[in-house]
């Protein structure tokens, strides 16, 4: 091993001086500092050490914009095999963050490998102009809801959209992306709109579009249908009610009753933990290859599904079940064409069929409400029921009894749950914790409602 060797500069004697002043070469460099770098042998280059981003970046990307460098590319890649990547189009709703930057740096990564892989691979970027996130921002800017009216309102949201639009083409180009820049796809763009309303019109005269209502996802406390992306679920109670309607036995309906609950008080029993929804009940709903028992107590017959009767009771606070005077399938009743008197309105529901009944919790029989549940809808559709949802933007009763019309859906609950108490229909009532869904903006539990919407038939021949 070699000894380590240090090197010290120090100040020249004053002999050493005068040797200097006489010109010995020699202890002039022993007095100089040492300089490492020139014991270095590197390559010489004409740019320099620090690469300087911030302010070089911003210089190179002007100049590939000068020389057109994508519209160059794009030239170069005529008549070769076609690459599009539609773009989701962001919301402009705020200034770009990570999630939207990343979203554009991963696409544009996609279409600049198609295109040097020999694709012709133009990218048109686009923004969403529309909807809620946009609504809420100038909301905010105004103080609140209402302050202006409804033209000023959309003038103001459009003159927002474009400001952010204009930001994010700002900052996605300073990011390196290559596009169409200079003419994007905004969906409030007045060709676009005349686009989408062209079709709509080719569709209406050819006879495919008709006005109808669905339920949506529906948040009442910022007014608006929402995606099932935007709902989000999160720990909530509900009252857990047991209801039960009574079979109607008089007129046509005598003959279709089975014999053996003829001439009794039948009633079947379902469950649910919306209580608000029964209003709008329109038929029960059980499952074709389900056992339904019959089981008379103290002179009346409930039905509840055979599986479930234990559990029913258990819950309800009853020693025992009862005789089980008979067992039919979800078909046979249904097919019996039974029809059950609503627990407080002037109306009668019939048994239906619907697959989606369950046998993990409840009764083996559910309450149906076509204007409020997806699945709900569905059987309507089937058997022809209404599509009811006699409330408001604000989950407000526009009809209904006294008691509960002119409050909202979550209100009306306890109201409800006594209204059915107090004739006789309701069971068990608990409150019950499970996931349920929210507004993603507000948090607030979301319903289902349905609401006037346009729809296209789907078939060649226009019909449903």
């Amino acid at each position: 091993m070699f000894p380590a060797v240090y090197l010290v500069e120090r100040t020249a004697t004053a002999t050493e001086k005068t040797q200097q002043k006489k010109g010995f070469p020699a202890l002039q460099a022993m007095v100089e500092p040492l300089e490492l770098k020139k014991t270095l042998n590197l390559p010489k280059t004409a740019f320099p050490m620090k690469a300087s981003l911030p302010e070089n970046e911003p210089k190179q990307l002007e100049a590939w914009h000068a020389a057109n460098i994508y519209g160059g590319i794009l030239e170069a890649r005529q008549g070769k095999p076609l690459f599009v990547l539609h773009d989701g189009p962001p919301y402009p709703t705020g200034e770009i963050h990570l999630g939207t930057g990343l979203n554009k740096i991963l696409k544009d990564l996609i279409v600049k490998t198609k295109s040097m892989a020999g694709y012709y691979a133009p990218y048109v970027p686009g923004w969403d102009c529309h909807g809620l996130p946009i609504e809420t921002q100038v909301e905010k800017e105004l103080g609140g809801k209402g302050k202006v009216p409804p033209a000023e309102f959309r003038k103001l949201c459009r003159e927002f959209a474009m400001r952010y639009v204009e930001q994010h083409k700002r900052d996605f180009k300073r990011l390196g992306i290559f596009g169409q820049w200079n003419d994007p796809y905004l969906t409030m763009s007045f060709g676009y709109e005349a686009t989408i309303a062209g079709a709509f019109l080719d569709f209406m005269e050819k006879g495919y579009v008709y006005r109808g209502r669905k339920p949506v996802y529906w948040c009442i406390c910022d007014s608006t249908a929402l995606a099932e992306a935007e709902v989000e679920y999160e720990d909530h109670s509900s009252p857990s009610i047991f209801v039960r309607y009574k079979l109607v036995q008089d007129g046509a309906n005598t003959g279709k009753i089975p014999p053996a609950l003829r001439g009794k008080n039948v009633y079947a029993i379902i469950w649910t933990t919306t209580p608000w929804t029964i209003p709008a009940s329109m038929a029960l709903a059980f499952h074709p290859d389900f056992a339904y028992a019959a089981v008379e107590t103290d002179g009346e017959v409930e039905i509840v599904a055979e599986q479930l009767k234990h559990s029913v009771w258990e819950t309800l606070g009853r020693k025992a079940s009862g005789k089980t005077l008979k067992t039919y399938s979800g078909q046979q009743l249904a097919d019996a064409g039974l029809e059950f008197q609503h627990p407080f309105l002037n109306r009668t529901v019939p048994a239906v069929l619907a697959d989606y009944v369950e046998l993990d919790q409840g009764t083996g029989i559910v309450h149906t409400a076509p204007g409020h549940g997806a699945d709900d809808f569905l059987t309507g559709q089937k058997y022809g029921l209404e599509t009811y949802a006699p409330i408001d933007d604000k989950g407000v009763y526009l009809e209904g009894l006294p008691e509960y019309k002119g409050k909202d859906v979550f209100a009306a609950n306890p109201i409800i749950i006594k209204l059915l108490a107090d004739r006789g229909a309701l069971l068990a009532n608990h409150p019950y914790k499970h996931s349920y869904p929210h507004c993603w903006r507000c948090h607030n539990p979301v319903i289902f409602r349905a609401t006037e919407q346009w729809f296209i038939k789907m078939d060649q021949a226009g019909k449903g």
